[in-house]
Formats: structure tokens, sequence, C-alpha cells
């Protein structure tokens, strides 16, 4: 069939895969730069996600909390894990993220690890063609 299409002139409209190299160009910052230990407070921490490829991406973005301490993604500080869907972003197009961080009345002081993983996806997003990993502090005083 494709010895035919080529001699008619059928080309297949598909959308071409791109899974080698880095696929993103990311920077992070927390707003404001910290939380405050023993009162409920929360920070927004901002990602700026360019695409570092010549075709479309379909992204997300997951962050994970450690389980042990009270910040979270709610106020209360129990929801530790959070996705982001971005949807399609163009070749060279920056999309931005915002991710809101919580802290309350037991948060005690201390630097927590926060994981990012960034997700480039195949058509629908069950379904990962490439994915960054990136890890930042949070700084609580």
């Amino acid at each position: 069939m494709g010895f035919l299409d080529a001699v008619l002139g059928i080309e297949k409209s598909q959308k071409k895969v791109h899974n080698t190299g880095k696929p993103f160009n990311v920077s992070m910052k927390f707003v404001p730069i910290r939380l405050s230990s023993g009162k409920e407070g929360k920070m927004d921490l901002e990602i700026q996600i360019e695409n570092a490829t010549s075709e479309y991406q379909l992204v997300s973005v997951d962050a994970l909390l450690p389980k042990q301490v009270m910040i979270g993604f709610d106020p209360t500080g129990i929801n530790k894990h959070i996705e982001k869907r971005l949807g399609e972003i163009k070749p060279a197009e920056t999309k931005t993220a915002i991710i809101t961080i919580w802290s309350n009345s037991q948060t005690k002081e201390g630097e927590y690890p926060i994981e990012i993983t960034f997700y480039s996806h195949y058509l629908e997003y069950n379904k990962v063609l490439n994915y960054i990993k990136k890890k930042l502090t949070i700084r609580v005083v």
C-alpha cells in the first residue's frame, strides 16, 4: 500500500513522533521564596515549559511531596500529589503552570524535597513518549 500511495500521490496525515533528546526547556521559581512554620500559608511554584522540539508536544506536569511532612497541595496538607495537564505546546512556545503549596499550623521548619516530572505524551495522556525529572527544595522558616 505504501508503494501505491507514493505512485498515486496520496499522503497519509500523521503526526510525527519525536522521542529522542530533551523535549523541554524548564525554569521554575517559588513565589514567595519560603513558607512560614507553625501557621497557615501558601506559596506558588511557577513553572515555565518551552517546547524544545520541532513538533507539537502534549504535556503534563506531576509534583510529589514527601508523605511524612505537614505541607501539601491543599490547605490541610493531606494531598501530596498533583497533576497539571497543559495540553499541546507548539514548537518554541512557552506555557506556564502554577502549583500552589500550602503549610498549616503543624508545619515544622526545615527543608523539604519536591519532585517534579514533566511528561511528553503521544496522542492522549495515557501514553508517555518522554519525561524529565527535577528536584527542588522547599524552605520552611
